[in-house]
């Protein structure tokens, strides 16, 4: 960051006036200055632009050519770029294959081999929130084969992704967490496992755990106890890095309401090749091998035409919705690995991000302007300019996916990171916009319908601030101004 963006107050002390390239009344820049004044974010560091779709010309700049981390305002980039390159409709098609023969006693002479396609939707997500669906439907559907017994193994084949499940420039303290879920080609339940806290009148008890899905595939260290003092309600959860190993600490209020946390799991491939088998097993199917990632020797003993047993397809229309909507970091870099697969013929970070490059050069930028380590914004590394991002949203408002574009992103007052935002019936409905936090940087860039019929590409980015509260109100109050008077 350049020294001269350092100040004392967001624009308290401003002695140079919001830039206004179009011509626009007085009251436009000292409005914006006013707003901006009003949040005493001492250190923080602005920029705004703002662009009228209806001329094609830009309205608002400030600082907008400088670099700023974007937090969740990465995943635009993702999105757009999955949309220029593969479109709405992309197919995700996870299958499941019996790889040998299968006798007329129902022995599957040989191994199940479930083939990933790192697709993000094998969850629960579509299917009322029942995390099973999707497994027992291939259950069911390798019961209809007859199949009764499986000498072999129940192969996880995860190879259209590398195995680096992790971005290096991911906080490494907390890799446990939902939204530091791992990458792969053969995902379940955004390869997370749910441990659900169930109160109960039991004081100085072990808290009651449930675990979904029910797996032997991870290890619950339960050192939680309930407590009859709402202040003593508090506990933590911690899975040991390179493990399945879960501890879970501290004290459980016996009157608060069930609590469902989400912990992330390693090696996330054979989770679910470990929860396949188990439930193969539990639905009266014998399986003798073992569950495993698939390997070369896999790939060379392929029989030449493996017995289809079930197929799930998802599309990349209903990720990008997810990834957008939901902010889900999992969808973005499993996006990223899908790029670097079907765009670059390898599906890993480096070769997504490489995709996202090239898009980023059709919008005019050489890769030296800006730094991208991730897909998700999850990295404090990511560095964009506001007007990187309305140049993005300009492109995508006239794109032939621009409707899905648009439509993925919170709308204020109604649902994602927006749903309390703006809320008003003024503003309700009128921005279309990604929202954005990592420590240090809040982000807030899309669409503004305004009052008078025009349609804004707006990104308003703001780091190094003490409290998040004010930048979001500073956002908001920015967006709702726009939105009456341009």
């Amino acid at each position: 960051m350049r020294s001269c963006i350092i100040f004392i107050a967001l624009f308290t002390c401003l002695t140079l006036p919001v830039k206004v390239i179009k011509a626009e009344p007085t009251h436009l820049n000292e409005q914006i200055r006013n707003i901006l004044q009003k949040y005493l974010l001492k250190n923080a560091h602005c920029g705004i632009s703002v662009v009228s779709l209806k001329t094609n010309t830009p309205v608002v700049n400030y600082q907008s050519n400088d670099l700023f981390m974007v937090a969740s305002n990465m995943k635009l980039a993702t999105t757009a770029t999955a949309l220029e390159y593969l479109g709405t409709d992309f197919k995700y098609n996870t299958s499941v294959e019996a790889d040998g023969n299968i006798k007329s006693d129902g022995t599957l002479e040989g191994n199940i081999i479930i083939r990933g396609s790192g697709d993000p939707n094998l969850s629960g997500r579509f299917y009322n929130n029942n995390i099973l669906t999707i497994p027992n439907a291939w259950l069911q559907a390798t019961k209809n084969l007859g199949i009764q017994k499986i000498t072999g193994d129940i192969v996880a084949d995860d190879s259209i992704f590398d195995r680096n499940y992790i971005n290096d420039a991911w906080p490494k303290n907390q890799l446990h967490e939902w939204y530091c879920a791992p990458t792969s080609g053969l995902s379940f339940n955004d390869n997370c496992i749910d441990i659900i806290f169930v109160p109960r009148n039991n004081v100085n008890k072990k808290v009651s755990l449930l675990i979904e899905p029910n797996t032997s595939f991870v290890t619950i260290h339960n050192e939680c106890i309930y407590t009859s003092e709402e202040k003593q309600h508090a506990y933590s959860i911690y899975r040991k890095p390179g493990t399945n190993d879960i501890y879970v600490k501290g004290k459980f209020w016996t009157n608060a309401s069930q609590k469902r946390e989400w912990v992330s799991v390693h090696s996330p491939s054979l989770y679910l090749a470990t929860l396949f088998k188990e439930m193969l097993k539990n639905g009266g199917i014998s399986v003798f091998g073992i569950a495993r990632l698939i390997n070369e020797n896999d790939r060379i003993s392929y029989s030449n035409k493996p017995i289809k047993i079930a197929q799930t397809i998802s599309t990349m229309e209903q990720s990008i919705h997810i990834t957008n909507k939901r902010s889900q970091n999992f969808y973005a870099e499993q996006i990223i690995k899908t790029l670097g697969a079907h765009i670059k013929g390898c599906g890993n970070t480096e070769n997504g991000l490489q995709v996202i490059s090239a898009f980023m050069k059709k919008l005019g930028y050489d890769s030296e302007e800006y730094k991208i380590r991730d897909g998700s914004g999850l990295s404090k590394e990511n560095k964009l300019s506001p007007n990187m991002i309305t140049t993005l949203l300009s492109y995508m408002n006239t794109h032939k996916h621009g409707k899905v574009f648009c439509d993925s992103l919170p709308i204020s007052g109604i649902d994602g990171g927006l749903h309390r935002r703006m809320a008003s019936l003024q503003y309700k409905g009128k921005i279309h916009a990604k929202t954005g936090y990592i420590a240090g940087a809040s982000a807030l860039s899309g669409y503004i319908d305004t009052s008078k019929g025009d349609r804004l590409a707006f990104s308003i980015l703001i780091n190094n601030f003490k409290s998040l509260r004010d930048a979001k109100k500073a956002q908001d109050e920015i967006c709702q101004f726009l939105a009456d008077n341009l």
